[in-house]
């Protein structure tokens, strides 16, 4: 791993080497966390990523089995109709029936069942009934004979509009069944069957012919009904779509194996309202996941229903785990980079006290040579001038003074290991803490040839009271005050006036109960 253009390895992360420096330090710092982060987050993706992909599966599932149902519904439907179809008696294709009464012995005529134009045109596309006699006469049970286009007994002018609507569906049937020869010549060579099952013929386009021969009176007729191909079907369709509700949005391409193909779009609202559309084409929108397809059964067995829908709908429990995948995703980025804020924040106050310490050190050495030093002197009656035994003990007590203040700054800075400072807050006068600030620094100030201006800009300084700790208040004017005087290179400013330091008590610009105080020196910055 490379961090901070230095290449990083798993014997530095866990060495146990002390004298790193704060660099190394901080690159094995970033490598820990960079691993901790990546330990954790892999598995997190991988796990929600895992989960996804399940989820979808069981969707995909689930939408199967919603378009499965469709299918069946289409399919039962197909069933349904053709099994009622078997069911109509052979002599329902004459325009009327010979009806016996047994107990009178009396034979009637009557309109056959089929006549009623009802009984076929509820279902779109279901054309209407023929019956085809062994001398090629076609009759329709919707039309009392076979002459329809110039019939005698029903001049065109006495055509009622009922009679005309019954008169167009038989030529529109007669004229279906007479344009293919090759369904002639089948129906010429239909013979009957046992079970009067309607077999169908598939050659003519755009049609259904559905024909069975049976015997009536010792006569061979065919007898069969026609279908408009794709009205037929999208009728069933959205007969059956209207009663299957669905949760998602599905769309359905019906083709054929001769490339026709016509679309439907299913929806339901919030409100639980379907709704079907029938586009001209699919866009890709509506078909971005591919559902499957299913084969219809007989007699539509060429068609194939393709299903599809748009992208995943994530329900809300989904929703709520995506959120919750994702949250705990930004929680670990949060608690790494947290990890590794707070990790720095140490590793600097580290180096700092190692650098305070180190400076310390150095300081504590002068003051202790001297003082060790002078004392020896003494010690040894080197010194025999009282004046010059003066200025040693007065140069031994400074140097004792620097001594403490030194000291009480490797006390202060122990002191930030605690989890909390004692601090000793109390109300003092403002006067009073200038007398601190004489008394503190004066015996520096006065070895060192420096000045103490004191300035009051506040009103009534005598009655002004602050809320402040005497101690630390103290330890930070004499710090102050030591590096005022330490950094003043008298050798660059050579100007005596500079050698002061102001300390100036003003009121808060904002805050009217506190007070701002100043500290100023005219060393070289």
């Amino acid at each position: 791993l490379t961090l901070a253009g230095s290449t990083y390895t798993m014997e530095n992360l866990f060495s146990n080497d002390r004298l790193l420096d704060y660099p190394k330090r901080l690159n094995r710092l970033r490598f820990a966390t960079s691993m901790l982060f990546i330990v954790l987050f892999i598995p997190l993706c991988v796990i929600s990523f895992q989960g996804y992909q399940q989820y979808k599966r069981d969707l995909l599932t689930q939408y199967e089995q919603q378009a499965g149902k469709i299918t069946d519904q289409i399919n039962r439907r197909l069933f349904k109709r053709a099994a009622l179809a078997n069911a109509i008696p052979v002599d329902a294709f004459d325009y009327y029936q010979t009806l016996y009464n047994p107990v009178t012995g009396e034979i009637t005529k009557a309109l056959s069942p089929l006549t009623n134009i009802e009984s076929f045109t509820r279902f779109k596309g279901h054309l209407g009934y023929f019956q085809r006699s062994e001398n090629g006469q076609l009759n329709s049970p919707v039309w009392p004979s076979s002459s329809v286009a110039n019939d005698r007994q029903l001049q065109a002018k006495e055509y009622s509009k009922a009679l005309e609507n019954r008169r167009l569906l038989a030529m529109d049937i007669f004229q279906i069944i007479n344009s293919s020869a090759e369904l002639t010549e089948i129906l010429d060579k239909a013979q009957p069957t046992t079970h009067n099952k309607f077999d169908v013929l598939l050659t003519v386009p755009d049609y259904y012919v559905f024909y069975r021969a049976v015997n009536v009176i010792d006569q061979i007729k065919v007898q069969g009904y026609v279908l408009h191909r794709k009205d037929y079907l999208t009728d069933l369709i959205l007969d059956v779509g209207h009663f299957t509700p669905l949760n998602i949005q599905l769309a359905m391409e019906v083709k054929q194996d001769t490339n026709q193909a016509f679309n439907f779009i299913h929806s339901t609202d919030e409100q639980g309202q379907i709704a079907i559309e029938q586009p001209e084409t699919l866009s890709s929108e509506k078909t971005e996941l591919n559902i499957g397809q299913t084969r219809l059964n007989w007699p539509y067995k060429d068609y194939v229903i393709s299903y599809s829908t748009s992208a995943l709908k994530l329900d809300t429990t989904t929703l709520y785990s995506i959120a919750l995948m994702f949250t705990l995703l930004v929680v670990l980025s949060m608690g790494c980079y947290g990890m590794y804020f707070l990790g720095k924040r140490h590793l600097i106050l580290a180096e700092q006290r190692l650098n305070f310490v180190s400076s310390v050190s150095h300081e504590l050495k002068t003051p202790l040579t001297s003082i060790r030093m002078y004392a020896e002197m003494l010690k040894s009656d080197m010194v025999i001038s009282n004046e010059n035994k003066k200025d040693y003990y007065e140069f031994i007590h400074s140097e004792s003074e620097r001594l403490s203040r030194l000291i009480d700054n490797i006390l202060q800075l122990s002191s930030l290991n605690r989890q909390q400072n004692n601090v000793k807050l109390q109300y003092t006068e403002l006067t009073v803490l200038a007398d601190i600030i004489r008394s503190k620094i004066s015996s520096m100030l006065e070895n060192s040839g420096f000045e103490l201006v004191i300035n009051y800009n506040v009103n009534d300084p005598e009655k002004t009271c602050l809320l402040v700790d005497l101690d630390a208040f103290s330890q930070v004017i004499i710090n102050i005050t030591d590096n005022a005087i330490k950094f003043f290179d008298e050798n660059i400013i050579k100007d005596d006036s500079r050698k002061k330091i102001d300390v100036t008590f003003s009121a808060h610009p904002t805050n009217t109960n506190s007070v701002m105080l100043e500290i100023r020196d005219y060393g070289i910055g």
